[in-house]
């Protein structure tokens, strides 16, 4: 099967299917650059919660700023 006809057949899919086409690539795409996600492993995610210096900056920046 040619990559025009694979297309062609990803085309005419359900969302739902598109989908899960879209999944598996990015998945093995992932894995040959060595980047792959281990099943249950823990990744860090950076989250504003708790980030009472970003708070305090952004509330003196406003304050600076609004006095005109």
């Amino acid at each position: 099967m040619t990559l025009d006809e694979i297309l062609d057949t990803l085309h005419d899919l359900p969302r739902a299917e598109k989908v899960r086409a879209f999944h598996f690539l990015s998945t093995e795409l992932a894995r040959e650059e060595g980047k792959g996600f281990e099943d249950g492993g823990e990744f860090p995610v950076w989250s504003p919660f708790d980030s009472y210096d970003a708070a305090q900056t952004l509330t003196r920046h406003l304050k600076e700023n609004s006095k005109g």
